[in-house]
């Protein structure tokens, strides 16, 4: 080994017979049978962990084995169930506002107003819990039939009924731990105020079908434990219009929702699971100064756990408006997923 003229470091050939500069004889190779056998040995072994490294690769692309999979899937299952088995230990009834879980609640509603017009509504509605003190809770008219032949006055010629999608209503609620109280004896109830937000799309087909107008309306509610496993709920909105077309009347109204549901039989037999909850609705609208007011009562049984039906009869109150509620009827399931 000696220093090249730019400092480097070279290599000289060994002094071979024969053996001249950029001849390329392979010297290196092994020339007596042990020496061929280890490098035969050495060959072999190196080829076989070659293969088996381009084998255990080719197994990572194609992916996980089918019992894998499975396990997978099994475990995805059971942590669903336990998801649904603490929800419905948290509102087995799915009707508590304070409850984020995730429930599909589709209903059909028939109305008729004052004035004689009648309303069928076959609604999607649900709730998506994206933390336990955060949900959403989304409104989505997917069929509205308006009949107008009862009402008085109605104009010759004109089209009598009307279908088609209405305006989507989407919530959000909030339930802070910083919000939540306990009372009674020892603190063995609870309670917690709950802040929120109601956007109103104008998603409608049909002007006849919608008001014409974006709505948003700030949320304030109280949700109190009461005796025999029931709660009370007080759900205040003030809708105004965000946007609105010129044909549009203009929105100023404060909805409360008030409830009170009451377990009648407790989870179990084939008779379990009743329970009753009375809806009261006052609505003052301040732009016309009018205000109704509307009376409902929700039956229901649970029929598993996590799946519930129910019907909700309800009458208008004292109402003097023509465009106020006469009579409902609504029927539906809540199913937790």
């Amino acid at each position: 080994m000696r220093e090249g003229i730019t400092g480097g470091t070279h290599f000289a050939l060994p002094n071979v017979p024969g053996l001249k500069f950029g001849d390329v004889r392979m010297c290196f190779l092994p020339r007596s049978p042990l020496q061929s056998s280890f490098f035969v040995l050495f060959a072999l072994v190196t080829f076989c962990g070659l293969a088996v490294a381009v084998a255990q690769e080719g197994q990572e692309l194609q992916g996980p084995s089918q019992e894998e999979v499975e396990r997978y899937d099994e475990l995805q299952r059971l942590a669903t169930e336990q998801r649904i088995e603490a929800a419905v230990q948290e509102d087995q009834t799915g009707t508590d506002p304070r409850s984020f879980s995730n429930k599909w609640m589709p209903f059909f509603r028939s109305q008729k107003l004052e004035n004689g017009l009648k309303q069928y509504d076959l609604m999607a509605f649900g709730t998506v819990g994206f933390s336990p003190q955060v949900g959403m809770f989304y409104e989505v008219p997917l069929a509205q039939y308006r009949d107008f032949r009862d009402i008085s006055g109605f104009p010759p010629g004109a089209d009598s009924t009307v279908i088609g999608v209405g305006d989507t209503s989407l919530k959000f609620l909030v339930n802070l731990e910083r919000m939540r109280f306990t009372f009674g004896k020892e603190g063995e109830k609870s309670g917690s105020v709950l802040l929120g937000t109601d956007f109103v799309f104008p998603t409608a087909t049909n002007d006849a079908l919608a008001g014409n107008a974006l709505l948003f309306a700030p949320i304030v509610g109280v949700v109190i434990d009461m005796p025999f496993y029931g709660f009370f709920a007080a759900l205040n909105l003030y809708y105004t219009d965000v946007y609105k077309k010129d044909s549009a009347a203009k929105t100023s109204r404060f909805v409360g929702r008030w409830f009170y549901m009451q377990p009648l039989t407790p989870p179990g037999p084939w008779w379990g699971g009743l329970y009753v909850m009375p809806e009261f609705q006052p609505v003052y609208d301040f732009e016309t100064d009018d205000s109704s007011y509307w009376i409902g009562i929700e039956f229901g049984k649970m029929i598993a756990p996590g799946k519930i039906a129910y019907i909700k009869p309800g009458w208008g109150v004292d109402n003097s408006e023509l465009v106020d509620r006469d009579k409902t009827f609504e029927a539906g399931f809540r199913w937790f997923f």
